[in-house]
């Protein structure tokens, strides 16, 4: 924890370069035009938090606070925008940059778990009574350089501890997305949940089926890179995954007896995480818990139903038709072709990543088990990490199929299949001997590739 001074009293002030910058600067001229004007404000919530914890890091943003009420607001800002005017939220500009300022509110009780039966004007106290967590319920005064500390949040961020404002369960039962925000907030900056706010996100967690989709992900999108595994487990700790993502799947927590022994090197690989928000989830459930293989298509038709974006969507789809790919087709089907529909699906991974794939494949390491496809995963992830200039003649393709009177759809899989000896032995066969002794091979690849199981989504 740096600037450990700043806990001895409540006198702070950030590093030179955030004071210096235009967000900071144009946040305490706002802050400044109000106080002259017989009003408080202050920076409040997150970017306060963040400060304390690294005073030399310019926030993203600067949430602001005021006793002003909106009329005031806006006879005093002539760039300003109401954009809840019921909830006392304005927009105001200044310096080309765009802060939101909120009244003092006080909050009646919650009807619905999202949405207070009244919302009016408050004091100071009452704004900070509603707020959710201590650590975000610090204001700071820019112009004197005081931290106002109505809940002791400089207490518990010194502690590294996540707890409710006031009573617990009120605050996680007025909104449920609090139980995502306190597992995200536990894995983004290594705190601890207390044990009472624990203790009532477990009570109130059947709220989180009343949220929607697009809220959770948006939860999801703002774990850091590298922190997912733990947010996973803050929130398992907490609530059984998979009635809130896939309902209809049964499935039991694994332990050392399970498919996916857990140890240091598996435990390491899973942490390893990609740009896809849904897909780092995805892969720690599915790492965290022992589901059928039979189970595994309910959970690309779940899939489906979740609003991703296509990149993260395609992500999760193939990887969970790489880990099925085995058992979904024949016992009697060519262990080569096999393998190469198993080298497509990996071509696939890397064209949505922009080969960028690393992340997916170490991932997929984990649930491979088949020899010959994790030798053809490990070299795929090996050709990705070096410059690959080998190209094929396109062209002598297209020639031979059209001398055979070939339906077109070969050009594409034999071009493919060249690239898929390429990886595997490190040569490019000749197109004509393809051609003339892999005849069988294409037919059972593309009678394998139209059956129910292996068609594309």
């Amino acid at each position: 924890m740096k600037h450990k001074a700043l806990f001895k009293n409540k006198e702070f002030s950030p590093f030179s370069n955030v004071r210096k910058s235009k967000l900071y600067l144009s946040a305490k001229q706002i802050c400044s035009i109000l106080q002259k004007n017989g009003h408080e404000s202050y920076f409040v919530g997150g970017a306060i938090r963040d400060l304390l914890i690294k005073p030399n890091a310019i926030p993203k943003d600067i949430d602001l606070t005021t006793s002003a009420t909106p009329d005031d607001i806006f006879r005093l800002f002539q760039n300003t925008q109401f954009v809840g005017e019921a909830f006392g939220v304005s927009l105001v500009k200044i310096n080309d940059m765009q802060f939101e300022l909120t009244t003092f509110r006080k909050e009646g009780k919650y009807k619905d778990r999202r949405r207070p039966e009244s919302i009016s004007i408050g004091s100071f106290l009452d704004d900070a009574n509603r707020r959710d967590f201590t650590m975000n319920c610090l204001y700071f005064d820019p112009i004197k350089n005081k931290i106002l500390d109505p809940h002791l949040g400089l207490s518990d961020i010194k502690n590294k501890i996540i707890r409710c404002v006031g009573n617990a369960n009120d605050r996680l039962y007025e909104d449920s997305l609090r139980i995502l925000r306190m597992a995200r907030f536990s894995a983004n900056l290594h705190f601890t949940i207390s044990n009472e706010s624990l203790e009532a996100a477990k009570k109130q967690s059947d709220g989180i089926s009343l949220l929607s989709k697009e809220r959770i992900l948006l939860e999801f999108q703002k774990v850091k890179l590298g922190r997912f595994y733990y947010f996973f487990e803050a929130l398992n700790n907490i609530l059984e995954i998979n009635k809130i993502i896939f309902t209809n799947i049964k499935m039991e927590e694994n332990n050392d007896q399970n498919l996916f022994y857990k140890n240091p090197l598996t435990i390491g690989k899973i942490k390893i995480e990609t740009p896809y928000p849904f897909f780092n989830f995805l892969k720690v459930f599915l790492f965290s818990y022992n589901i059928e293989l039979n189970n595994y298509q309910s959970i690309m038709n779940e899939i489906e139903n979740w609003p991703l974006c296509n990149e993260d969507k395609k992500i999760c789809l193939l990887f969970l038709k790489s880990i099925t790919l085995k058992t979904n087709l024949s016992e009697n089907t060519d262990i080569e072709v096999l393998d190469f529909i198993f080298f497509e699906y990996l071509s696939q991974i890397n064209v949505i990543t922009n080969n960028l794939s690393y992340g997916v494949l170490i991932n997929l390491s984990i649930f491979v088990k088949d020899s010959m496809l994790k030798e053809t995963l490990y070299k795929m992830i090996e050709s990705n990490s070096k410059e690959n200039n080998t190209k094929i003649n396109t062209s002598e393709v297209i020639k031979y199929v059209e001398k055979e009177n070939l339906d077109k759809k070969y050009i594409s899989s034999i071009i493919k299949y060249l690239q898929y000896i390429n990886l595997k032995k490190g040569v490019i066969p000749k197109v004509q001997s393809v051609i003339q002794f892999k005849n069988q091979f294409f037919k059972e690849y593309f009678n394998s590739l139209n059956s129910n199981i292996l068609k594309q989504k």
